[in-house]
């Protein structure tokens, strides 16, 4: 056999191959623009049939993110970092100049209260110390309340902007008492007043900024997701992921699909947080 015979055969041999796969792959697509034509009809009847604004956003929600899905071309995340040139980072009170209306002695505690809770509420170890972290974040954020007048807390101003990712962070710290592994270490036991306290520090925050701000929107997403508003939070996700670690929004995106229950998608979204070399 010649060298153009031999490459012929292989050509053959590739497409008897791959032939299947292909075919595979093209129903699997048919089958899933299927059941998105058969959803998009049963989100817009119940959305005719809801009974409030809140139910209305959330299927209009859940209809805007399924038209502009296509399967097969579900865009990845960004392969850069989030892009944090738009956001407010949290001000350090240790190179702030004291207030004059607040003591060297005030203002050096709460320059401590912050400095301690920045130790142990990291990315690494904050599943870990969550019992340690709410009750510091309850203390700083009711001292800075204490110390500091109204007008200093005005959001945005720059204390105004301490106050904020101060209550972000008991938000947050509270939030994670939710995840399986931390209730099977630390059970909530009175689940009524967990979420009093939960809705409460997220309430607080909101109060503050006046609106839902990008520098605190995995808390609110997470508050969305967890009222049952799952395709308003996959929303908020999807308009921010330029400002999301790259490996949360995979991750967040895939576990709201899973629990709309909508298996196309979200077996396409698993694929993509597997492909980026994450696991759970």
């Amino acid at each position: 056999m010649n060298l153009q015979a031999s490459a012929r055969h292989l050509v053959s041999v590739l497409l008897l191959i791959t032939a299947p796969l292909m075919a595979v792959a093209d129903e699997g697509q048919t089958q899933a623009a299927r059941w998105r034509s058969q959803q998009l009809a049963t989100v817009a009847s119940r959305m005719e049939q809801a009974e409030t604004d809140e139910q209305r956003l959330e299927f209009a929600a859940r209809q805007s993110w399924l038209r502009r899905w296509s399967p097969g071309e579900m865009p990845s995340a960004p392969e850069s970092a989030p892009d944090e040139s738009e956001l407010v980072m949290e001000p350090l009170l240790k190179g702030m100049e004291r207030p004059a209306n607040i003591s060297k002695e005030n203002w050096q505690r709460l320059t401590s209260l912050q400095s301690s809770l920045h130790a142990v509420d990291t990315d690494d170890e904050r599943k870990e110390n969550l019992r340690q972290i709410i009750p510091l974040a309850k203390k700083y954020e009711r001292e800075l309340t204490t110390a500091l007048t109204d007008e200093q807390l005005r959001f945005p101003s720059t204390t105004g902007w301490v106050l904020a990712h101060a209550r972000y962070r008991l938000g947050r710290a509270l939030a994670y008492r939710e995840l399986p592994t931390v209730r099977e270490a630390w059970p909530i036991a009175d689940p009524i007043l967990y979420e009093q306290h939960l809705i409460a520090a997220h309430d607080s925050l909101l109060k503050l900024t006046g609106e839902s701000r990008t520098e605190f929107i995995l808390l609110d997403d997470r508050m969305l997701r967890r009222s049952g508003a799952k395709g308003r939070a996959l929303e908020l996700l999807e308009a921010n992921k330029a400002f999301i670690d790259p490996k949360w929004y995979l991750k967040k995106r895939r576990d709201l699909l899973q629990e709309l229950g909508w298996d196309p998608p979200f077996r396409e979204a698993a694929t993509h947080f597997i492909q980026a070399g994450y696991v759970d």
